[in-house]
């Protein structure tokens, strides 16, 4: 009943942080703003209430198994979904104060409400291994952008020192030659970009293929692997947690069936040694009773000698 209980609940704070993205989605549109703004608005309000006292209520009952704070930490290990959604949530039901508007903004205020959809992250399996992956991947990734940093450098001192003159509009100063070599990288009308500059310099297809084969095809698929190969790692340790806590449970399940079979065992003993002493004390009756029957006929016998 309990475990159907939690899915019931969590069904609604589901399909709630789904509703509120939704209407999150209806008040960009201006007429839909206009005629149901209020009500979206008061959706929105009712909705972070709601989170609130979900929040609340998963608090107290880890409170249950002895403090609070077990909602965030517990043996030794933090629980960072659970710091997640206490984060997103506080920081959701501080735009139900009005008076914060005049410091921060009412517009970036309500903007704060949107951070409950991101608790979608939080609510889905799958949605977490591919965070926790990304997060996990952030070191790698930060190399790989120190590396990516120097090149882009590179090529952007080269660009501007080759073709300022050619064409000022791509590679006019440093920052020109930036946002350039980042269109190239996407190879959004990287080729339109190349001829251009080949108009007045032939060899300039060096450059650009260059620069598209290491930074496209090398350094980006580099990332991509590191974050895929962080994926996996997270899949594999939730396989291994998972079959871990099989494993558990079985072998608590073989404890109480040995412990079962234990008590049985010892039952039976004693039912056993209980029979044996019945047994004993039976065998032992018609024994005594010959014995006291041969006392009286050698009693018998001497008194008839006397």
């Amino acid at each position: 009943m309990g475990n159907l209980n939690k899915r019931i609940l969590d069904g609604f704070i589901n399909m709630l942080l789904i509703l509120n993205l939704i209407a999150a989605f209806l008040m960009t549109d201006q007429d839909i703003s206009a005629q149901y703004g209020s009500a979206l608005y008061l959706f929105s309000d009712i909705s972070i209430l709601f989170f609130v006292v979900e929040i609340a209520v998963r608090m107290w009952m880890c409170s249950r198994g002895g403090s609070m704070w077990y909602f965030f930490r517990s043996n030794g290990k933090w629980h960072h979904w659970n710091c997640f959604d206490f984060t997103v949530t506080l920081l959701a039901a501080v735009s139900l104060s009005s008076g914060l508007g005049v410091f921060v903004g009412a517009r970036t205020l309500r903007m704060l409400r949107l951070l409950n959809t991101m608790r979608l992250f939080s609510r889905y399996q799958r949605l977490q291994s591919v965070s926790e992956a990304i997060v996990k991947s952030i070191p790698a990734i930060v190399g790989t952008g120190i590396y990516f940093s120097m090149l882009y450098s590179v090529y952007a001192i080269a660009g501007t020192n080759l073709y300022a003159n050619i064409h000022p509009r791509y590679f006019g100063n440093v920052g020109r030659s930036f946002l350039t070599l980042f269109q190239i990288m996407t190879l959004d009308d990287w080729s339109e970009v190349m001829y251009v500059i080949m108009d007045e310099d032939p060899w300039a297809w060096l450059y650009f293929f260059s620069f598209i084969l290491i930074a496209s095809y090398v350094l980006l698929n580099l990332i991509v692997g590191v974050i895929v190969d962080s994926l996996q790692q997270v899949r594999r340790r939730r396989e291994l947690e998972a079959r871990s806590s099989s494993i558990e449970i079985e072998v608590e399940q073989m404890k109480q069936q040995l412990r079962e079979f234990q008590m049985a065992l010892e039952k039976w003993e004693g039912e056993k040694e209980m029979a044996k002493e019945k047994r004993q004390q039976q065998n032992g009756h018609p024994h005594n009773s010959r014995k006291t029957s041969k006392e009286r006929k050698s009693g018998k016998s001497g008194k008839c000698k006397r």
